[in-house]
């Protein structure tokens, strides 16, 4: 027979396969008597006596983790190549009321897109993020990866593998794990302080682990954690202190001074107006261009007639958080009861509750927001009705965002045997929830104020901005009295919830094949979910903007200066699923070792019907000591998103070009979910290999494919408006589109979710580990890259109508289809990410070093010609290195016993990031960090 014990000790270092230590324990040798512990690995649910796997996971230790110098699970995350872009957080410049906004970092594996990785704590899924935000125009949602502290895992498990067949929905690009302390004896404290080279930005975390017995039969593990962090400015770091980056010292020659990379805003306190005796105008510093005056008036401003200038726009960056401010607790405990008969209780208890602040400017008014000042208004120095086109009131302070999120869960379970049967099951509640509030602009109040006849309770629109700084503040303050009577506190509560059953059970000797024992798992599981999504009345629809002097009112604006209207949304699903699992030895012989893993899955939801039998096969294969071999192909889903079948009714006003009247104009979007969306589909196909030339050397290779279909989406407005044309020209109409039967122009667009399109993404993944021991200490080298070699969206069957239909002429002018064809490297998704790491270890002392590469990527918002050829802006790759240094305090009888301290510089080159033509701060957020050099010294204590 093959022996077990070398296939297990190749398959550890194989799913450890990124040179990070698994958490899976071998199958110790032991006498007869002596029970063998069993044990399940991420990606099977068969309880074991061997760690054999088929799947590719990267398994992250305690000591791991503590490498990557990370502080949150955002950073924690960025730290593995093979997760993608973080589309949620505050470092992509998420600022708007309809953004998750706080202390929120999402979950991207493969780069497939948010919401498409499944995340497990304990082998059970996490409820979701309540905030949500659009990705492609439709909402997704996210497990917080903040929710749960880093010093406080005992490990991370990434199965980089289709899972859906195992785990159920939502495991398109895999399963990530999060292991909490379960079994932990003694008392840990640790306490650590970071500091951002340069900047205010500073952190501080405290920890604290315990791990007792009460009586003989139970075992509590608790842990407590509290972390602060002060944010900085935007002002803080050269490439976002402005959104002026024409002349950007790293640019290429090719874009220098080029007008669309001057994100500057034409909304200012100088305003923008029309009146019937000056036409359009602005305001302006007198002595600017005094020739062009047309109304002087007081302060040093004056009237100029035209288009609002280049030189007056408003710089953003001068008043941006870069950073949040964020206070953050976590409290875990896990007990355990031996009831006898082999039989086991358990218990879990999570909370986490955060708080995180940030300023941005103040809003101006939106197209659809369009007001008149009276003529006889207090302030009005030219006797006539004024529109306001645009104006933004920064006079009256900053928005100062404040965010609670607060997440907890509990669980109680029962697991024991009979005969040969392990089984388990357990019920868990766990619920999330984010208060969102800030100080608006009440549209409507502003007004009022505009048109106050009585001087002390009137707003002057036409004092202008600052004169001596002309692209930043407002330095004509108007009374604070005033400006309180407008601002109002302007909030946004969401929710989540998570109710969950189940029940399985697994043998590893169900019956026998003359090559060995083939094992079983299976199992039911019911899960409730539930959103809800309540805004302001001020923002869900319920008070639309009135242009006070015209009584003309918008349904596609809301009273609140600057943000259109968002409906409250409210849904909820149930879900019962089952799957089954066998795993069979095909070969086990003296030379080799054969394996296949079978597994299949059906769920079922209230509302969008039944995913369908998923199935998933996994072969494992061992020809010789040194090599082995492994294979699998699985099918699986997504459900909708609640967001995406919820949704009602959101409008959004957008200048369209209409190819039935041959001209552009404002049209309202509306945006609904629908029940009648499906779940979307995938196919997972991967191979690998792994070699082991020598006990302390191993190289991995593997090999992915994920294709989806019937991917959730929405037709763009414009081509909505384009496939009217189209069915018009056919003799009938495109019945989203609502026309006014006398002018013909659209009323509105009415829009739901659809399952459009089709995906196919594939790629490498690399790894080296190389273990070796010194008289001078033990060493640990480890390499891990992912290659992402394709990332194709197929146009939907509509847009491929529109695109023949464009090619042949058809339209009065040639359209634009987006978000179709080669997107690999547009706006994020590198071709290549890496991690590099040297870790010692000799006695007492520790150091390592470490390197992260993110490849280089393009910005598709700024393009420039160049030989008559048009090219996108370039975004360069970025290489940070990490260094630490450590010492154990050890057999010392002073109270430092135990103790070790570690000091850590990450990124010591002071790397900034890459410059990209990205609105918020200048630079991919999503794929980059801020930090820049950053100085950590922590202190930890085990007694």
């Amino acid at each position: 027979m093959f022996k077990l014990k070398k296939v297990s000790e190749s398959l550890l270092l194989a799913i450890a396969s990124y040179g990070m230590a698994t958490t899976v324990s071998y199958a110790q040798e032991a006498p007869q008597e002596e029970e063998i512990e069993r044990i399940s690995i991420v990606g099977s649910n068969i309880k074991r006596a061997s760690d054999i796997g088929a799947l590719p996971v990267t398994a992250m230790t305690e000591q791991d983790i503590e490498n990557t110098a990370a502080i949150t699970g955002d950073e924690l995350l960025r730290s593995i190549p093979q997760i993608g872009e973080v589309n949620f957080g505050a470092s992509t410049g998420n600022g708007g009321v309809n953004d998750a906004r706080g202390d929120v970092s999402s979950i991207n594996l493969r780069g497939v897109g948010t919401g498409n990785t499944l995340t497990l704590l304990n082998g059970r899924r996490l409820v979701t993020h309540p905030g949500t935000q659009s990705e492609n125009f439709v909402p997704v949602s996210t497990v917080n990866s903040n929710t749960l502290p880093v010093s406080g895992l005992r490990s991370l498990e990434i199965l980089r593998d289709g899972a859906a067949a195992i785990y159920g929905s939502d495991a398109v690009a895999g399963v990530v794990n999060y292991a909490l302390q379960d079994d932990y004896e003694g008392n840990k404290l640790s306490l650590s302080y970071g500091q951002s080279e340069g900047t205010p930005l500073d952190e501080l975390t405290f920890s604290y682990l315990t791990g007792f017995d009460v009586g003989d039969k139970t075992h509590v593990t608790a842990s407590v954690a509290y972390y602060s962090r002060d944010g900085m400015m935007a002002s803080e770091r050269r490439y976002s202190r402005s959104h002026d980056l024409r002349n950007f010292p790293t640019l290429p020659e090719e874009f220098i001074g080029d007008t669309q990379l001057d994100n500057r805003t034409t909304a200012t306190p100088w305003g923008d107006f029309v009146s019937d005796s000056l036409g359009r105008f602005h305001l302006q510093p007198a002595d600017m261009a005094p020739g062009d005056c047309v109304v002087d008036l007081a302060g040093g401003v004056c009237a100029d007639s035209g288009s609002f200038p280049r030189d007056l726009r408003f710089d953003r960056g001068t008043t941006r958080s870069l950073v949040s401010d964020v206070d953050r607790f976590n409290f875990y405990t896990y007990i355990t009861h031996d009831l006898g008969n082999d039989m086991e209780l358990f218990a879990e208890a999570i909370y986490y509750e955060a708080n995180a602040e940030r300023t941005r400017e103040q809003t101006p008014n939106l197209t659809s927001q369009r007001f008149t000042v009276a003529a006889d208004a207090a302030f009005n120095p030219f006797g006539e009705e004024v529109l306001v086109r645009s104006y933004r009131p920064l006079d009256a302070g900053p928005r100062n965002i404040e965010v609670d999120d607060t997440s907890y869960r509990a669980l109680l379970g029962l697991k024991g045997e009979w005969g040969d049967w392990y089984w388990e099951t357990a019920a868990f509640y766990t619920a999330a929830e984010t208060n969102d509030k800030a100080n608006r602009v009440n549209a409507i109040l502003f007004q009022e104020a505009v048109n106050s006849t009585d001087p002390s309770t009137a707003y002057n629109i036409f004092t202008g901005g600052d004169v001596n700084n002309p692209n930043e503040g407002d330095s004509t303050l108007n009374p604070q009295s005033v400006i309180d009577s407008f601002i109002t506190t302007v909030r946004r509560d969401s929710e989540t919830e998570l109710a969950s059953i189940d029940f399985k059970a697994s043998n590893e000797a169900l019956f026998s094949l003359p090559t060995g024992d083939v094992g079983v798992a299976l199992g039911l599981e019911f899960r409730h979910e539930g959103f809800e999504d309540d805004r302001d009345p001020l923002l869900d629809g319920s008070s639309p903007f009135t242009n006070l002097v015209t009584g003309a009112t918008r349904q596609d604006a809301s009273s609140v200066l600057g943000s259109s209207p968002t409906p409250d949304s409210k849904g909820s699903r149930n879900v019962a699923s089952a799957f089954v699992e066998f795993i069979a030895p095909l070969i086990d012989s003296d030379s080799q070792y054969l394996e296949m893993q079978l597994a299949a899955r059906y769920e079922d939801f209230s509302d969008v019907g039944g995913s369908g039998l998923k199935p998933k096969v996994a072969l494992f294969w061992v020809p010789a000591d040194w090599i082995s071999l492994r294979a699998s192909y699985a099918e699986g889903f997504r459900a909708p998103g609640l967001p995406q079948v919820t949704a009602e009714g959101v409008p959004r006003a957008n200048t369209i070009y209409d190819p039935v009247q041959d001209r552009s104009y404002s049209v309202v979007d509306v945006r609904s979910g629908t029940t009648d969306l499906e779940p979307e589909d995938d196919e997972n196909t991967s191979f690998g290999i792994v070699l082991e030339p020598t006990e302390s050397l191993t190289i991995t290779a593997d090999w992915w494919k994920i294709e989806q279909e019937d991917l959730v989406g929405i037709l763009p407005g414009a081509s909505h408006l384009a496939l009217d044309f189209v069915r018009r020209s056919q003799g009938s109409t495109n019945s989203a589109v609502e026309r006014d039967p006398v002018s013909g122009d659209v009323i509105r667009i009415n829009n739901e979710y659809l399952n459009l399109g089709k995906r196919e993404i594939s790629g490498i993944d690399f790894s080296v580990i190389y273990d070796f021991e010194t008289d001078f200490g033990d060493f640990e080298f480890t390499v891990n890259a992912a290659h992402l070699k394709k990332f194709d969206q197929e146009p939907s069957d509509i847009d491929s109508e529109l695109i023949a239909f464009n090619e042949a002429g058809g339209f009065p002018q040639p359209i634009i289809i987006q978000g179709a064809g080669d997107l690999l490297k547009q706006n994020g998704r590198p071709e290549w990410r890496g991690r590099a790491s040297i870790n010692w270890r000799y006695e007492q002392w520790g150091a390592g070093i470490n390197s992260n590469y993110v490849g280089s990527v393009i910005d598709t918002s700024t393009t420039a010609t160049v030989d008559g050829e048009v090219i996108e802006l370039p975004v360069d790759s970025m290489t940070t290195t990490n260094v630490y240094v450590d010492y154990r305090i050890e057999g010392s009888d002073s109270l430092l016993d135990g103790s070790k301290i570690r000091f850590t510089v990450r990124n010591i080159s002071d790397q900034e990031p890459p410059l990209a033509d990205e609105l918020a701060h200048g630079y991919f957020g999503a794929l980059h960090s801020n930090r820049g050099r950053y100085f950590n010294l922590s202190y930890s204590k085990e007694f």
